[in-house]
């Protein structure tokens, strides 16, 4: 089965909403550190530059067939997810991924996570129409709505907290369970993907999770993934920081 019209533009639609959001987030966080407006222009463009590099890479890897040989060990598939997971683990942790947890407020840091619903739905919608099974989806073993709705929630009583009003260890604890629970939802899924994907460790019946390997599919796994792997990572460095910013 095809993936239908509205799975396509909403796939298209959320990663190139990260992928601009990426570097109007580094502009913000900049802003707020006090950077001039040169060093701003300059680290976005070179941001908008790398989301884009990395958005044609593995757009053109699926769209030339490259990552669907699931029959080789390991698939091209999991090799481009290695690399990924590889390279937010360092962004994150490197001086831009610094700036990011110290120059935005925890409301965005939060409630960006929000767009993971519209990535749950987009599976919900792939799994009526039978590109999916139903375990990678809400109504399966995928919570991760869970998340992407407590960052709505979340972030609404931050923002209403952060008039002036000092934060306590008390919502600082409230921030360390819901990002925890956050990353363990995210492993889940990620998990059930994996054994989902036509390979020899598939575990589940109905449509194998091949997909991911096609354009513009492939952007799931390497953008809205990572995107939310990432966005945890930057909420951790920032409840790890001393001087706290709001």
């Amino acid at each position: 089965m095809e993936p239908t019209r509205d799975v396509f533009m909403l796939d298209v639609g959320i990663a190139v909403a990260l992928a601009l959001l990426l570097p109007f987030a580094r502009a913000c966080a900049g802003a707020r550190l006090g950077e001039s407006s040169e060093r701003r222009r300059h680290a976005s463009v070179m941001t908008a530059v790398g989301v884009g590099a990395w958005l044609a890479a593995t757009g053109w890897l699926a769209a030339s067939g490259a990552l669907e040989h699931w029959e080789r060990t390991p698939p091209p598939m999991f090799l481009v997810m290695i690399v990924a997971v590889t390279f937010v683990v360092v962004l994150a942790g490197s001086r831009f991924g610094r700036t990011l947890a110290e120059g935005l407020p925890f409301t965005a840091l939060v409630g960006y996570q929000a767009f993971r619903i519209a990535v749950e739905f987009m599976l919900h919608r792939a799994y009526e129409g039978g590109v999916i099974g139903v375990q990678m989806t809400w109504s399966g073993r995928n919570f991760d709505v869970v998340t992407g709705v407590s960052a709505l929630v979340l972030g609404a009583w931050l923002a209403l907290r952060s008039g002036g009003v000092e934060r306590g260890k008390s919502t600082r604890i409230v921030i360390w369970v819901w990002n925890s629970v956050g990353f363990a939802l995210l492993v889940n899924i990620v998990v059930v993907a994996m054994l989902s994907m036509p390979t020899r460790m598939l575990a589940f019946d109905g449509p194998p999770n091949a997909w991911v390997a096609t354009f513009p599919y492939v952007w799931l796994p390497t953008v809205m993934v990572t995107a939310a792997l990432f966005g945890h990572l930057i909420v951790l460095r920032r409840l790890l920081l001393r001087q706290e910013r709001v």
